[in-house]
């Protein structure tokens, strides 16, 4: 298997991470930490903090989009 981090960038690659969990302090609500790497090629990674299942989804869906955009995928 080659491994893609110690060679060459990987064409049209993009990253996200969620990593998700209930505050102790506010039982109904949540809080997930959004890690956006919209190319691997690149160094450049933005985080987002955001506290509803709604919001996550729109996160995802901004990064799905521009990667499709960006690598002129059809949406």
């Amino acid at each position: 298997m080659t491994d893609h981090a110690q060679s060459e960038p990987v064409p049209d690659a993009a990253a996200l991470v969620i990593r998700v969990w209930r505050e102790p302090t506010d039982l109904a609500g949540i809080k997930a930490r959004i890690t956006r790497r919209p190319d691997l090629g690149a160094d450049a990674e933005t985080t987002a903090v955001v506290t509803s299942p709604d919001a996550v989804y729109s996160e995802v869906r901004a990064w799905l989009e521009e990667f499709v955009n960006r690598t002129g995928g059809q949406s």
